[in-house]
């Protein structure tokens, strides 16, 4: 049976599936309106839907709507016990897991992976694939939502970096100060990891993923993966499966 994979984020689903090797986006959804979402999923009623959240109130009202049997969602309790070293497993979303344990299967050895969402989180797995933790700090969409709603007089200005520093217009010093000092903190947390792990492999993912590598591309070696979620869902449900 052919499975489609639902992720439903902080600020937005997205429905996919694979095709050989190759990821296909057949829906992405904001939070705020779910009916037409409902519609696209109860079109797919003969595939088995997996489902990864980290909104709980969605999840629910999803599963209440599509009234259909052949669902699994994946949860963090699934997680091996030995293979999770953090304090509050219960608060942990697993959607973190999920990217780490993607990448860790295609590196076969210790990952950092960033998952630039509405929530950017820099997470690390170790070789033997246990996931040590890592830190979450607000998403370059946030920072910018943030300026829009509390700084109302500020421009919320295009995702550049100025070639001149410092910023000789208001706009160009939100860019300095906002976006630049999302990529520079990002920066930072990763050499603090690479001080411990030299030989890491870098992984990015999300919607701002690509802003950030460009950032970085001259300090570190990075690889974009824009499905890494998805592909971690997959081999995350085929793991599970074998245990049921």
């Amino acid at each position: 049976m052919k499975s489609i994979y639902l992720d439903i984020g902080n600020s937005s689903l997205k429905l996919a599936s694979e095709e050989k090797g190759n990821w296909k986006i057949l829906l992405k959804h904001p939070l705020n309106d779910l009916d037409s979402a409902i519609s696209v999923i109860k079109q797919k009623s003969k595939d088995r839907l997996v489902i990864s959240s980290v909104r709980k109130d969605i999840l629910n009202w999803i599963l209440s709507s599509v009234g259909r049997e052949i669902v699994t969602v994946l949860d963090a309790s699934q997680i091996p016990k030995n293979r999770l070293n953090y304090d509050t497993p219960d608060t942990l979303g697993l959607d973190r897991y999920l990217v780490c344990y993607a990448a860790r299967n295609l590196a076969n050895k210790s990952v950092i992976v960033i998952d630039a969402g509405s929530a950017c989180t820099i997470d690390f797995m170790n070789r033997s694939g246990t996931f040590e933790g890592g830190i979450i700090m607000p998403g370059l969409g946030t920072l910018k939502s943030t300026i829009s709603e509390k700084l109302p007089e500020l421009p919320v200005p295009p995702e550049e970096i100025p070639v001149i520093f410092p910023g000789k217009s208001t706009a160009e010093s939100i860019q300095w100060g906002a976006y630049r000092g999302y990529a520079e903190s990002v920066k930072q947390f990763l050499l603090k990891y690479l001080q411990e792990q030299p030989d890491a492999e870098i992984f990015i993912t999300g919607g701002d993923a690509r802003f950030l590598s460009h950032q970085l591309s001259k300090d570190f070696k990075i690889e974009i993966r824009e499905f890494l979620h998805f592909e971690g869902m997959r081999d995350f449900y085929e793991l599970t499966s074998k245990q049921v």
